[in-house]
């Protein structure tokens, strides 16, 4: 019952094996107690632990048994061993020269599952020829306690080795990420303003070139226009890269300004905003401020990019603790499953799962939904409703 309590009580499974080998022998009257552990082919001994054999002599008799002989019987066989002369029995392969002298002998499988995955000997029955009726069942008792501390620590290692398996997982997806986001912002660059400013080069070159005033003029101002346009592009990419308004005023500002350069290409968005509407303080951190507001830019990207889509709408509510959000449109939709990371869904999951949030995609023929669940952390606050379609952003104060 003692063993039990530590067993529920100890964090480490190899002390409660320890105390397992201690208190068995404790209890039979043995003279020497031992406890050997299967590694995890069953094919020999992973742990020996020992007990009434001091460093010195433990040292002395060298290597570890290898879970053969009687030993190995008792894992072969798993059912109880007692024996009055362990060296009569004809599995029997000796000791060490400085292996202490042993007669009786009592040996019980560790059962995990209806499998041997160890065994728990004792020898030197003080007091008498060999051990009793009473001495084996305490024995086999305690043998159960060891297979549940084995089969703890082995769960655990499971666990341990699968945690470690997800992380490097959501690592290598957001690698992947990142990877995909510079090459995204690489092909902005390269094929809007790379290609203009080529352009304005040749411009200017065949300008020199003219020998007439007027042409050269022309070419000027034409020149200024361009580099004009190219400011507003490298101003929108580096809005889109980290728009100020999010950092100044917060989210519903960042929101509103994102879906009316949505707008600016012709699409349709209508828009449920229940967001605290400055200067009433959000109370959002800025960490889920940046994440809802980079769900719902990744998703009216793929809709202007992919989804060929005519309307969409964007909802985000604040209600019992959580951010909710939903993008949805009516476009050509996409395979969900499929690996292209045109989509930046690696991204957006990673994002939701590190804000210890929930990310449901449903896309088909009729288009596609993206909805997720963020824990606010926050109580009931003051929030503006803001309603947009093509005509524009009207808010409500509610």
């Amino acid at each position: 019952m003692d063993v039990g309590r530590a067993l529920v009580a100890e964090l480490d499974p190899e002390a409660v094996l320890v105390r397992i080998v201690e208190e068995a022998r404790g209890i039979t009257g043995a003279r020497y107690a031992a406890l050997g552990v299967l590694n995890s082919e069953r094919t020999e001994l992973e742990r020996f632990l020992t007990s009434g054999i001091d460093a010195a002599d433990r040292a002395a008799i060298g290597a570890l048994p290898r879970g053969r002989g009687v030993l190995g019987v008792v894992i072969e066989h798993p059912r109880p061993l007692r024996l009055a002369e362990v060296g009569e029995h004809p599995r029997s392969y000796g000791l060490p020269a400085a292996h202490p002298r042993m007669h009786s002998f009592l040996g019980v499988p560790i059962l995990i599952r209806g499998q041997a995955w160890g065994n728990l000997y004792l020898t030197g029955k003080d007091g008498a020829a060999e051990f009793s009726d009473a001495d084996e069942e305490a024995a086999v008792i305690l043998s159960d306690w060891a297979a549940t501390a084995i089969e703890n620590a082995r769960l655990h290692d499971s666990s341990e080795r699968r945690r470690k398996e997800a992380e490097a997982d959501r690592l290598r997806a957001a690698i992947a990420a990142a990877e995909a986001e510079r090459s995204r912002w690489a092909r902005e660059l390269h094929d809007q303003t790379l290609q203009a400013l080529g352009s304005l080069r040749v411009l200017l070159a065949s300008c020199l070139r003219r020998g007439d005033e007027a042409a050269r003029v022309e070419a000027i101002h034409q020149s200024i226009a361009d580099i004009e346009l190219e400011i507003d592009n490298l101003r929108g990419i580096i809005t889109d890269l980290r728009p100020s308004l999010l950092d100044d005023l917060g989210l519903l500002p960042a929101i509103e300004a994102l879906i009316e350069r949505r707008r600016a290409g012709g699409l349709e968005i209508e828009a449920e905003l229940e967001l605290p509407a400055p200067p009433e303080p959000s109370q959002l951190s800025v960490e889920l401020e940046t994440t809802v507001y980079r769900l719902v830019q990744e998703s009216l990207t793929n809709v202007v990019k992919h989804a060929r889509a005519e309307h969409c709408s964007v909802s985000i509510r604040l209600q019992e603790g959580d951010v909710h959000v939903e993008v949805a449109d009516d476009g050509a939709g996409f395979d969900p499953v499929a690996r292209n990371s045109g989509f930046g869904l690696a991204g957006m999951r990673e994002r939701i799962y590190l804000a210890g949030g929930v990310l449901h995609l449903n896309s088909g023929a009729g288009g596609t939904l993206v909805r997720a669940r963020i824990p606010a952390g926050m109580a009931a606050h003051p929030t503006v409703t803001v309603r947009a379609t093509r005509a524009g952003l009207r808010r409500k104060h509610g």
